[in-house]
């Protein structure tokens, strides 16, 4: 990965390698640059995506891959604790050949084409996620 980091060291650029996993490389991203709390944005490509839609009365993801390569129009997060590390959640919106879009969380075995993201730390304590009961999901606290 290649990371600009701001003066104040509150906020970054990083750029993923190309075959790497756009999830676990974030969540590598986030763990080497320290963030704990904070916003995450990323645009760029993929030469497949793999999403997920909750299914909330079943309480699980189900996952959807799309075996193509697709651009990464939007994709928008946050980082939080998740058992004691840095934890990236992120949704994306990615755009077909035709314009037709396709998203949703982010799930891994997405491969990367090109990807730039931009990393930005919230000052506080970070917020530490949790499985709930009622959700069936591991949220903030």
């Amino acid at each position: 990965m290649n990371y600009y980091r701001s003066d104040d060291g509150n906020a970054s650029f990083v750029r993923l390698e190309r075959g790497s996993d756009m999830l676990a490389s974030l969540n590598e991203a986030a763990q080497e640059l320290g963030f704990e709390a904070g916003t995450v944005q990323a645009i760029g490509a993929v030469t497949e995506l793999v999403v997920g839609y909750y299914r909330q009365e079943e309480r699980e993801y189900r996952r959807i891959p799309f075996e193509e390569h697709l651009e990464i129009a939007s994709a928008l997060g946050n980082v939080s604790l998740k058992d004691g590390r840095p934890f990236v959640h992120m949704h994306v919106t990615a755009t077909r050949p035709d314009g037709k879009t396709v998203g949703g969380h982010l799930m891994e075995g997405a491969s990367v084409f090109l990807i730039e993201a931009y990393f930005r730390a919230l000052g506080g304590p970070p917020p530490v996620r949790e499985q709930t009961e009622d959700l069936g999901l591991a949220v903030w606290q």
